[in-house]
């Protein structure tokens, strides 16, 4: 099993940058040293994770050579040294409770990671060697070098780096704990007059939105955010199955036929007309969720870090293509009550595919489609996907992407619904 990820950020207004105040990440202090002035010393290894420092500035510079923190990659080591190793229990053991995090404490670990275990890797051909692998994710990997000191900041100056397998702290990858409960009604959405729908009322709330930088794996599209969710809402405990969407659309696309699987490779406009016939029927505005609302809801509102170690229990093969699906509610539920958050299929969301913003939001609804960031493949604008696995990682801070005709590049698209607490 591997161990932490990248340590990486303070965020000194949350969601706006990283580094410590006034020692922003893209511009270390002074000039990188030298072999002249560097001190002298005998050669360790570090253990941690490295990061590029791009995935962690303030405006997004991934890909750009010219950018001022092109060249620099970070290193949050856990292992190494006695002093790392006591340095990153002291972290944990002060500013990481039993249960997990909500954003203050989320806010109050990165701050102590970043002041006692962040090392900037000194530029160079070894370093350079490495640059590519991690520009867009981060990596647990070993650094041998000698270690050094200059203008307040820790250097490695490395001559060695390659992968390495580490081990998470256990309470890292223990189950979230909800620090609220859902209503003790759920919704009952009606279908038709023979099938409805039971959805769970989720209270308003704020969470870290996205990865942070000591979580492993991630990718340079997750950047951590605060959100605050002002409303409540309603919640599908499953995704729209088969026998739902035929007994209102009349037609079923999927490719794997089981009433009870995953309705799949659902057209857009389609989703859209299935949400608008079933707002009639009930009185009630039925949608898609938010990105910003569908990873509160797998996250059940905790500001924890996303190792896939956590959602074991859950991970369903309903919304597969392929091997042996499964229909939906077979796995266990999140402490929400929700079936099949993390499954075979990828759940499309109402945000356009683009990279995570990097500024605190309410209430988000992604960017406009006009938006340059908006990504698109041959057949038009994508919209983010959530929940499905890749190269079994299954993460709620991970993001796929679903084609305008139901199509997505990471699996199969699936779909669930939302419903707006208050009645129209």
């Amino acid at each position: 099993m591997m161990w932490l990820a990248t340590m990486v950020v303070v965020l000194t207004v949350w969601g706006l940058g990283c580094g410590l105040a006034g020692d922003p990440v893209g511009d270390p202090v002074g000039n990188p040293a030298g072999e002249t002035d560097r001190p002298a010393g005998p050669e360790v290894t570090l253990r941690g994770v490295v990061v590029c420092s791009a995935q962690c500035a303030e405006e997004a510079t991934i890909g750009d050579p010219t950018a001022d923190d092109h060249n620099y990659l970070l290193l949050y080591a856990f292992e190494g040294t006695p002093e790392v190793r006591a340095a990153f229990d002291g972290v944990m053991e002060e500013c990481y409770p039993e249960g997990g995090l909500d954003v203050e404490q989320a806010r109050r670990l990165q701050a102590e990671m970043d002041a006692r275990i962040r090392y900037t890797i000194e530029p160079g051909p070894v370093a350079e060697a490495n640059h590519e692998e991690v520009e867009w994710r981060s990596l647990t990997m070993a650094v041998t070098g000698t270690v050094f000191e200059r203008d307040g900041r820790r250097w490695i100056s490395p001559t060695r780096i390659e992968q390495a397998e580490l081990t998470y702290p256990a309470r890292m990858v223990a189950p979230d704990r909800p620090r609220v409960r859902p209503g003790e009604t759920p919704l009952r959405l009606e279908i038709d007059d023979d099938l409805y729908l039971k959805c769970i009322l989720l209270p308003a709330g704020r969470y870290l939105h996205g990865s942070p930088f000591y979580q492993q794996k991630r990718w340079q599209d997750e950047y951590p955010t605060e959100v605050v969710l002002t409303k409540s809402f309603y919640m599908a405990e499953h995704p729209i199955t088969q026998e739902m969407f035929e007994a209102v659309m009349g037609r079923n696309p999927s490719i794997r036929r089981n009433p009870q699987y995953p309705v799949e490779r659902v057209p857009y406009g389609d989703i859209q007309e299935f949400c608008r016939i079933l707002s009639e029927r009930n009185g009630r505005t039925v949608r898609l969720a938010t990105d910003a609302e569908w990873e509160y809801a797998a996250r059940v509102g905790t500001s924890s870090p996303c190792f896939t170690e956590k959602y074991r229990d859950q991970i369903s093969n309903a919304g597969n293509d392929r091997g042996d699906p499964q229909p939906v509610r077979t796995r266990q539920p999140n402490a929400w009550g929700l079936y099949d958050m993390f499954s075979a299929g990828w759940e499309v969301v109402s945000d356009w595919k683009a990279d995570n913003v990097r500024v605190a939001q309410v209430d988000p609804q992604g960017p406009p489609v006009t938006d340059p960031n908006v990504q698109e493949y041959g057949n038009g604008p994508l919209h983010r996907a959530k929940g499905g696995g890749y190269y079994e990682d299954y993460r709620p801070n991970m993001h796929g992407a679903v084609d305008a005709d139901g199509i997505c590049a990471e699996g199969n698209a699936i779909f669930r619904v939302v419903v707006e607490a208050e009645p129209r």
